[in-house]
Order: structure tokens, then C-alpha cells, then sequence
């Protein structure tokens, strides 16, 4: 049977939607971040204690379901089989996941330094090593020490004690 080009066609109609979507995801971001520069809100400076209370319990909320999205996501497949566009897009999304991931923990940390000394030191270390965790996950680093499902729960806790330090 000869290959008429539909394979290549759909690789590429795959890879322009997946380009598509890291680049509305990211316009996403950029757009939030001059809507908070717009009204006054520095990311790097100090906020005062009830605006940090208010935008942790907001991004914990976020982080948990991106969380609990990455915890459900990974599906078994047979490792001998070679990768179908499928095993493609769960592994782009699961990649999206994870930057997102990171994103809202720098936000909890940040926003834990705000509300340093109220919280524990523990916490805010607790919540930059869970950073790094994540990024060496999305890095996929050789030198990562962590397992995906470890990473993940880590984080899960994070959000946890964050919500009951907070409360």
C-alpha cells in the first residue's frame, strides 16, 4: 500500500496544534501578568497580608486541580509498541501540566514570603523545593532524583499544609 502523505500531513496538522496551543497558553500568561502590572500588583514585590492570603488560597485551589489533572493523566501503553500521535499529545499536555504546575507554585511561594514570619520558614523552603522538583520533571533531567508520581504528591502536600498554615 503507498503512502499517499496523509501521515505527514497529520503529523503536521498535530504539531501546528500543539504549537498553537504553547502559544495561547503562553499569550494567556503574559496577558495576566499586565493586567496585575496595569493594577499596581509588582509579582516580585511584597503584597500585604490580605492580598497574599487571598491570591494563595486562589492558586492553591488552581494548583490542586492541575495536581489531580497530572495525578489521573498518564496512561499505561505497551512500551515495545512505537509512540502514535496520541502518545504525542498526552505527552505535550502532561508537559503543558507540569509548566503550569510550576507557575502556580512560584505564585504560593512568593506569596508565602509575603506572609513570612506568619507562616513557617519549613513551608516556603518547602514550597521553592517543590519548584525545582517540577521543573526537573518538565526539564525531564537526567540528574532528576524524583519520580514523576513522588513530584506530583509532593506537591499535593505543599497545597495541603500551605491551606492549614493559612486557615
Amino acid at each position: 500500500m503507498a503512502d499517499d502523505g496523509s501521515s505527514e500531513r497529520t503529523s503536521a496538522a498535530l504539531l501546528q496544534s500543539m504549537a498553537l496551543l504553547a502559544t495561547l497558553s503562553t499569550a494567556a500568561d503574559v496577558n495576566q501578568a499586565m493586567k496585575e502590572r496595569r493594577a499596581g500588583h509588582d509579582p516580585a514585590a511584597q503584597e500585604t497580608p490580605g492580598r497574599a492570603r487571598a491570591g494563595l488560597q486562589a492558586a492553591c485551589e488552581t494548583l490542586m486541580e492541575v495536581l489531580m489533572q497530572l495525578l489521573m493523566g498518564p496512561v499505561s501503553h505497551d512500551a515495545e509498541a512505537p509512540p502514535t500521535h496520541a502518545d504525542a499529545v498526552r505527552h505535550f499536555d502532561c508537559l503543558m501540566k507540569l509548566r503550569r504546575a510550576e507557575r502556580l507554585t512560584h505564585a504560593v511561594h512568593q506569596r508565602l514570603l509575603s506572609l513570612y514570619p506568619d507562616v513557617s520558614e519549613a513551608l516556603v523552603e518547602e514550597a521553592r523545593v517543590v519548584e525545582q522538583q517540577l521543573t526537573a520533571l518538565r526539564a525531564e533531567d537526567a540528574d532528576a532524583t524524583v519520580s514523576f508520581g513522588a513530584a506530583i504528591e509532593r506537591a499535593i502536600g505543599l497545597v495541603v499544609w500551605a491551606r492549614h498554615e493559612v486557615a
